[in-house]
């Protein structure tokens, strides 16, 4: 299944990179993305999933939850499978104490969240968005309005 004919609705888990992923690594985790999704299933029954490697920065899971609700073990899995690419390429994907900002000349730099306030001109991309159909208007946002969303 691919990630953009998934129903706008669909839940999305992003998980942010501690490093820029290189175009090979890029390839290497859509692929493991894709044989993931493909076999990913609740209680036995598949689910209408995909993965997508959003940029060198992130990576997102998806689930059409009008077919088959993502269960606790299978979000575990997904985390298990996170871990797993994450250890393979000596990425983590689990460090919320930084957050990826656009600055000055556009070129992405990993800050830490309490310097957030700092950049408050410049643009984050948001770990926070939780539907498919917000990725395109609320993944990547001015650090302004990120910390009120978080407020």
């Amino acid at each position: 299944m691919k990630f953009e004919t998934l129903n706008p609705a669909s839940r999305v888990w992003l998980y942010q990179a501690s490093k820029a992923l290189t175009p090979t690594e890029m390839s290497w985790l859509q692929e493991e993305l894709d044989r993931f999704t493909e076999q990913w299933a609740a209680h036995g029954n598949q689910l209408q999933a995909a993965g997508k490697v959003m940029n060198p920065f992130f990576i997102a899971l998806a689930v059409d939850l009008t077919h088959e609700n993502a269960s606790g073990c299978s979000i575990d899995a997904s985390v298990r499978f996170v871990k797993s690419v994450g250890n393979e390429l000596n990425v983590d994907f689990f460090n919320r104490l930084k957050m990826w900002v656009e600055v000055e000349d556009g070129a992405p730099q990993l800050v830490s969240f309490k310097d957030l306030t700092k950049y408050s001109d410049l643009f984050v991309y948001n770990p926070l968005v939780e539907k498919l159909a917000d990725l395109d208007s609320k993944f990547k946002l001015k650090v302004a309005d990120f910390l009120a969303q978080t407020n």
